[in-house]
């Protein structure tokens, strides 16, 4: 039992554990909307169930929030763990320009404001 009389929880891992204690990634190139991609036939390399985890969700492209979403786990948690399975050469990450996503959505809602009229 806890200090406030509920049982805790004995499959919960703490996420700095998950981490090893990090509480960011050395890669700025990862956020949230970077798509992650598992390399056929390197699953092998992943260490943790976590990895291995992550790894059964990015079959196919996938986002870190969705895989953070997936996997119950907080974004800087899974970033980490993304930039660790990154430098082991597991998976592929999709870039896409944060400039480049902001003008498409300025360019379809000055759009939309016109069609108003």
């Amino acid at each position: 039992m806890s200090a406030q009389g509920t049982p805790r929880d004995p499959g919960l891992i703490r996420p700095f554990i998950l981490t090893g204690g990090r509480t960011a990634t050395t890669r700025p190139d990862l956020r949230w909307e970077t798509l992650v991609e598992a390399l056929v036939g390197r699953a092998k390399l992943a260490k943790t169930t976590e990895q291995r985890t992550l790894l059964s969700y990015a079959g196919t492209p996938i986002s870190i929030a969705e895989l953070s979403s997936y996997m119950h786990l907080p974004t800087q948690v899974v970033t980490i763990l993304v930039g660790d399975l990154l430098e082991m050469g597991a998976i592929r990450i999709h870039q896409t320009d944060p400039v480049e996503i902001e003008l498409s959505a300025l360019t379809r809602m000055i759009e939309r404001v016109r069609a108003l009229k």
